[in-house]
């Protein structure tokens, strides 16, 4: 398997495990939004919350020039940070909102 594929079925499966979760608030859905084709995924709340209208990206990750860009990481522990029993690809990891900081993670198996 090449490195972009396994790029591609590492963020998918962050997606289905917090795609799981539900918010406690009243009728709201977590959606994934996939596209393979550019390389952008992102994991948004849409729905209500009483008269209130809820919708914002929970992540926002994106595949270029051969990095994991995490564009927004919304989640409480950090996706970068949390301990998993995913078994991560020795990757480099980058954050936007900082200067450009890569760091190679080692593997977790």
């Amino acid at each position: 398997m090449d490195k972009l594929t396994q790029y591609r079925n590492y963020i998918r499966a962050i997606l289905e495990e917090y795609s799981c979760y539900r918010p406690s608030y009243e009728d709201v859905d977590v959606e994934q939004i996939v596209d393979t084709v550019h390389d952008h995924y992102q994991l948004v709340t849409v729905g209500w919350n009483d008269q209130e209208r809820i919708h914002g990206s929970l992540l926002h990750i994106d595949i270029k020039a051969g990095k994991i860009w995490i564009q927004h990481d919304g989640t409480e522990e950090g996706i970068a940070n949390r301990p998993s029993s995913l078994v991560y690809p020795k990757v480099i990891l980058c954050w936007p909102f900082t200067p450009l900081i890569a760091v190679n993670l080692p593997s977790l198996r």
